[in-house]
């Protein structure tokens, strides 16, 4: 789950494991309950001394894995051919947060100084398999919150720099011609105390981009955040047209006991979904519906009974929505997805559960795509199980354990040629010993 994948240690080897904004809610409820946070489960900063360095090589190789679990319609293993990506050049480690339908991998990682950047490498074309460093806007770090970048069909990337402003996270676009550009904060508008910015969706024509705001003097969640969505618009500069992006908060009336606001994904409708939670653990799904008047109309996405907590986390241009359903206490999570009930879309049905492997207890489902394909990630409690896993639409019984390098991986991201973005580790192929993290992807077969 998004605000709930805390940073974990696998088995012996030393190292801890960053998912999905890296323990972000467990900060909110640390702080909330003045407890510090399980040691094991620590929020920590990404940080290696020591160890050989080396760049791990680009190769696509095929592999089967027969595993001898099997539950209801799904399957433990399929023939799939993988990119092993690696890291950047004498990198550490790698996270992919999306993939977009031509290939084109975005994520962060180290640089051999150490620094955290956000990163961009492609699958296809004299490129393949060659990491570049999408820079900085400024300040002294980049991309620090893993899997908070999105790319479009376009090529164009968004996510999160350190900027000029005291090193402030401000929300950030890139595109090989105009480089990293700020995109600015809520304080730019009239929010003077909302002096950071992340972005971490955008649709695939380009045209939308969704994030948030918040108040922040050294960390993420020290202080509320708010809704936000940026808007294109063509201006002529040094006689070029340029595209300049206007900011605007999203709707959040009828929830204000809501301090934190996240919209994680957007479609080519305009369609947008996020979440807010409160100071009470109260954490409610939602959808924005674009009006004709340039607003989105907020509304609240169903849950089911005995699973109050609702995460949605992408949508794609049918209307389908990817997230999870969690426990009161977040003990429990079960991979979900909600579908729109008539062409306009004005209501959705209530989330329909996912099927999970047999052996693990928590699921999250976060890629999709127009195929209805979706992709996450399951563990057990000791996480000696810890895998990509990829579920369809058309048939929620149904589950596929996606071959990966390495003992443990997941998948935030799945484009239209159901390759999914995996983060691996461990193994052979991403040892503990060098590395943490490696970026990889993985193209699974039809059904």
């Amino acid at each position: 789950m998004r605000l709930e994948h805390f940073a974990r240690t696998h088995g012996d080897t030393g190292w801890v494991r960053l998912g999905p904004l890296a323990g972000l809610w467990r900060r909110v409820k640390a702080t909330l309950r003045g407890a510090s946070p399980d040691p094991r489960k620590a929020v920590l900063n990404l940080l290696v001394v020591g160890g050989e360095h080396m760049r791990k090589s680009f190769s696509i190789v095929f592999s089967a894995v027969l595993l001898l679990i099997v539950s209801g319609q799904g399957v433990w293993a399929q023939q799939n051919e993988v990119w092993e990506l690696g890291t950047y050049p004498n990198g550490t480690w790698a996270v992919i947060g999306d993939i977009n339908n031509f290939g084109l991998a975005v994520g962060q990682g180290d640089l051999p100084d150490g620094s955290t950047h956000s990163l961009a490498v492609s699958l296809f074309g004299p490129r393949a398999g060659k990491w570049f460093d999408l820079g900085t806007l400024g300040g002294a770090a980049s991309g620090w919150e893993e899997g908070v970048i999105s790319v479009s069909d376009t090529g164009m990337i968004v996510g999160h720099s350190a900027s000029r402003d005291n090193d402030r996270a401000h929300a950030f676009v890139w595109t090989e011609k105009s480089g990293m550009v700020d995109l600015g904060t809520l304080a730019d508008i009239g929010y003077p105390t909302y002096n950071s910015s992340y972005a971490d969706g955008v649709n695939k024509q380009g045209t939308l981009i969704v994030g948030w705001s918040g108040v922040e003097e050294s960390c993420i969640t020290c202080a509320p955040t708010l809704p936000v969505v940026w808007t294109p618009s063509v201006v002529w500069r040094n006689g070029q047209a340029v595209t300049r992006w206007t900011m605007q908060k999203l709707d959040t009336d009828g929830f204000d006991e809501m301090t934190w606001w996240f919209a994680w994904g957007v479609n080519d409708s305009g369609q947008i979904v996020g979440e807010g939670i409160n100071s009470q653990d109260m954490q409610v799904g939602v959808l924005w519906t674009p009006l004709k008047n340039g607003k989105w109309k907020l509304t609240r996405l169903p849950s089911v009974s005995g699973y109050p907590v609702s995460e949605p986390f992408k949508i794609n241009d049918r209307g389908e929505i990817s997230g999870d359903l969690e426990l009161a206490d977040f003990s429990v999570w079960i991979p979900a997805y909600w579908k729109p009930l008539g062409p306009l879309r004005k209501t959705y049905s209530a989330p329909i559960v996912l099927a999970m492997p047999t052996g693990v207890t928590t699921c999250y489902a976060e890629g999709i795509n127009e195929l209805g394909d979706m992709t996450g990630e399951c563990w057990n409690d000791d996480y000696s199980i810890d895998r990509p896993v990829r579920w369809t639409t058309k048939n929620p019984n149904f589950f596929e354990v996606l071959t990966s390098p390495g003992d443990w991986g997941w998948s935030f991201s799945v484009n239209n040629s159901r390759i999914a973005a995996v983060t691996y580790g461990g193994g052979n192929k991403c040892s503990g010993d060098t590395y943490i993290s490696c970026g990889g992807a993985v193209q699974f077969n039809s059904r």
